[in-house]
């Protein structure tokens, strides 16, 4: 089997592991409301907090944030994939390639650390922060120019149990 072909085989093999990225059902946030003194004291309060607000919905929150991190993760994978299939008809040198894998990790790094301070749910937050992190490992390690990532696998699991796949 040639070197083109694993890579796509292990591409579509790693993107599979994100392809059912569906939240699982957490309670809403929403059903907890503030008593009137209570919602009188904190508008009152101008301080800037870190926390949720009480009317977010933390579901819809999740869902949404964990459809929008399979899109990005997908939209790098897929596109590390077409790089390889490209390759087959033209290649490119190894360098150019392993630049191209390089910005690909690098883009995904990026829009994760963008996405995970959406989240509400500190389980996904952590999943999000945790697969950032492991992104930024293996862009740091010696195989960076490499698409195959079996270092990335066990943290996109994660980030799909986390988010009820």
């Amino acid at each position: 089997m040639s070197t083109s072909v694993r890579v796509v085989l292990g591409l579509v093999a790693t993107a599979g592991l994100v392809v059912g990225c569906q939240p699982a059902t957490k309670e809403s946030a929403a059903g907890a409301s503030p008593s009137a003194s209570a919602a009188t004291s904190a508008s009152a309060a101008t301080s800037v907090s870190a926390a949720p607000s009480p009317t977010v919905d933390v579901a819809a929150n999740s869902k949404q944030v964990c459809a929008t991190t399979l899109a990005m993760v997908k939209k790098h994978y897929v596109a590390m994939a077409d790089d390889a299939i490209a390759a087959i008809d033209k290649p490119v040198s190894a360098k150019e390639a392993g630049a191209k894998v390089r910005g690909h990790y690098t883009a995904l790094l990026a829009d994760l650390r963008k996405a995970a301070p959406s989240a509400v749910d500190p389980q996904v937050r952590a999943a999000l922060e945790t697969l950032a992190t492991g992104v930024e490992k293996h862009l740091a390690g010696p195989k960076a120019t490499q698409v195959e990532a079996p270092d990335l696998d066990p943290l996109l699991t994660a980030l799909d149990t986390v988010c009820g796949r």
